[in-house]
């Protein structure tokens, strides 16, 4: 297990990644999986998927992607923009001779598998998104009508903490509170995020009161702190995310790209129990653009299931790359 940099020529952005060879049998090796972390995380959040899928023979590649961990910080939101982000990707694939791989997305990375899967289809034997489903291209993002959707569906705001993501200073208030964040995000209840995450301005009180929850059974010291060495200070670049979201830069390349909405690969949806904080349709709307789809629910509630379930998503996953195949 390695870690290793990569600057794609096309916009000179520097890549850490974690990298793990995969194991020959005879003159054959099984494929290379990439994973894709989401926020507020960088590759560390794999740390339970990498040893044990390595140990299974595949090869690894996990980066902090862009605005995260020790990979570039462009403070420019047009370097979000996920066309080219997903070639970036490519390009550490080229650099390590890697060819097809199994990707997995978790959160804002089941973004950034998606337009993989969009821009480079060839590229990719298997598709994962972890709690986080595909999503279609070209249309337009409405943060308040995406509220107003998900009140009268589920009853509450789901959404709101993304207006907060996107704002100006958002990224300072996260690195003043950043233990009261980390306990929002990673919380023993994950029941919390209904009255203090999705309604509009529910974040900032909560930050700006310095609460903390009783934090996840499933998150060691150790890792607490590991966690808050990599993010603290970085919150803001990694909001970029939020910030190309709310603002639409991907819509022009999507519209232009005429994507259909379509996997044809295999494609494995990986999701929580079902709970009151889950928009209905999820399953469905998959099945709407995967023909080969395989839908699994791990024991847990909570949004980190690569943490939390970690024994259940490690099993699953290599239940599925076996099946698919090379």
């Amino acid at each position: 297990m390695a870690i290793r940099t990569h600057i794609p020529q096309e916009t000179q952005h520097t890549y850490s990644y974690t990298h793990h060879a995969p194991s020959f049998q005879g003159a054959t090796s099984k494929p290379t999986i990439l994973l894709l972390h989401g926020f507020p995380s960088t590759s560390y959040d794999w740390r339970h998927q990498i040893p044990y899928l390595a140990s299974l023979g595949y090869g690894i590649i996990a980066p902090d992607l862009l605005g995260y961990g020790s990979t570039s910080k462009p403070t420019n939101v047009a370097a979000y923009k996920t066309k080219s982000m997903a070639a970036e990707i490519i390009s550490i694939l080229d650099a390590e001779g890697v060819g097809k791989v199994h990707a997995v997305g978790h959160d804002t990375g089941c973004t950034l598998l998606s337009r993989l899967a969009d821009y480079f289809p060839e590229r990719l034997l298997s598709c994962v998104f972890l709690d986080v489903p595909y999503m279609s291209p070209g249309g337009k993002f409405d943060l308040d009508l995406v509220n107003k959707v998900t009140r009268e569906i589920l009853g509450f705001e789901k959404f709101g903490y993304v207006g907060f993501f996107a704002a100006e200073g958002s990224g300072d208030l996260l690195d003043r509170f950043a233990d009261s964040f980390f306990t929002l995000f990673y919380p023993h209840d994950p029941t919390l995020w209904i009255s203090h995450l999705g309604p509009t301005g529910a974040i900032e009180k909560w930050l700006v009161s310095d609460h903390r929850a009783q934090l996840a059974s499933y998150i060691t010291e150790e890792e607490f702190k590991t966690h808050q060495k990599l993010l603290v200070g970085s919150h803001d670049s990694a909001l970029n995310w939020y910030r190309a979201l709310v603002s639409n830069i991907n819509l022009e390349d999507e519209k232009a790209a005429k994507i259909a909405p379509s996997l044809s690969m295999p494609v494995l949806l990986l999701c929580p129990r079902k709970s009151g904080l889950e928009m209905p349709g999820i399953e469905e709307g998959m099945r709407a653009v995967a023909s080969n789809l395989v839908v699994k629910r791990v024991s847990t509630a909570g949004h980190w299931i690569q943490l939390e379930a970690r024994e259940e998503v490690n099993r699953i996953l290599g239940e599925f790359f076996g099946g698919v195949g090379n």
